[in-house]
């Protein structure tokens, strides 16, 4: 016979599966893992930028070593410039503080023809006194063509004096020539 029960009877929850040592043991190993993969994640990645940086710092030191030879080089070529720039000053400082007398020899010197020689040279301010003798009149007179075409005396260079005179057997042109000093603009 078969006994059907219609009562209604009271319904048991049912239990929750009931976790067995092997299963508390793997959770156990899982946790561990993923603790010591959040703890030593870090430490690895700072000793693997440890060495990238220590792998960095010996490639500067090579390049610093290297460039160690370079520095004296260096220095020396610096020192160099700067003497060099002292010099250029004390040419400029020179030429700045050469006077009109300077100047004056200068544009005699270039403007001198051969024959002609200078025996005395007087300035006063910007005007110059030229005594000399010379084999000619030719020569005086391209003297005094020179002094005024050189832009540094002002026209007309006057011819103050000039005389025949007779020396050591032959005969020259003693001349006095007056001028004023007048450098042009730069």
């Amino acid at each position: 016979m078969i006994r059907v029960n219609l009562l209604e009877t009271e319904s048991r929850p049912e239990a929750p599966p009931r976790v067995g040592r092997g299963m508390r043991a793997a959770l156990a190993a899982g946790l561990a893992v993923a603790v010591a993969g959040a703890v030593l994640w870090p430490v690895l990645s700072v000793r693997a930028e440890s060495a990238r940086l220590e792998q960095r710092s010996r490639a500067v030191e090579r390049e610093l070593a290297g460039l160690a030879g370079a520095s004296p080089q260096r220095d020396e070529a610096e020192r160099r410039v700067a003497e060099l720039a002292q010099r250029v000053a004390l040419a400029e400082a020179l030429e700045a503080a050469r006077g009109a007398s300077a100047r004056t020899l200068e544009q005699l010197g270039r403007v001198l023809s051969e024959g002609v020689r200078l025996t005395e040279l007087r300035q006063q301010g910007r005007d110059v006194v030229i005594e000399g003798r010379a084999a000619g009149m030719t020569g005086v007179s391209d003297l005094v063509a020179g002094l005024e075409a050189s832009g540094y005396f002002l026209p007309p260079v006057e011819i103050v004096e000039s005389r025949l005179e007779a020396q050591a057997g032959a005969e020259a042109v003693h001349f006095q020539l007056r001028m004023s000093f007048s450098p042009p603009s730069s």
